[in-house]
């Protein structure tokens, strides 16, 4: 894999960490929206980490459940964190969607699990991108 393609994963995988990182407890209903774009943009930046993987590997491109359902076959993902990366896109579609209104608190909630989702599929990217490029 070429440098500029690592240099691409790289700055998207650094996008979710900000994103991840500047979630703080809403006071306000400004920070509130603000905690629901950092989640919906993090989870949406995952999902495109993990399609420019399967393009990399060769693989068809197909909706998110499927291409998180591909790497779990290829053995690259556990099936514990596909299911997990499929139920918080499940999140990001609601907030995106605002089907039945959102409710804060459950999303609130949900906000330190999604992290440590998205941050064991970062690890897990990076394993990957090392084996790929032969760095460590």
């Amino acid at each position: 894999m070429d440098e500029s393609r690592l240099a691409r994963y790289r700055e998207k995988m650094e996008y979710v960490i900000d994103a991840l990182e500047s979630i703080r407890e809403p006071r306000t209903q400004l920070e509130l929206s603000s905690v629901f774009y950092n989640l919906i943009t993090s989870i949406e930046a995952s999902m495109d980490l993990i399609a420019m993987l399967l393009r990399d590997l060769g693989e068809r491109i197909e909706d998110y459940y499927t291409n998180v359902d591909k790497l779990v076959k290829l053995g690259i993902l556990s099936d514990e964190l596909g299911e997990d990366l499929k139920k918080f896109n499940g999140l990001r579609n609601w907030l995106v969607h605002r089907y039945n209104r959102v409710d804060p608190e459950l999303v609130m909630d949900s906000v330190e699990e999604v992290k440590e989702t998205l941050y064991s599929l970062l690890r897990r990217l990076e394993e990957v991108l090392n084996d790929i490029s032969g760095s460590d």
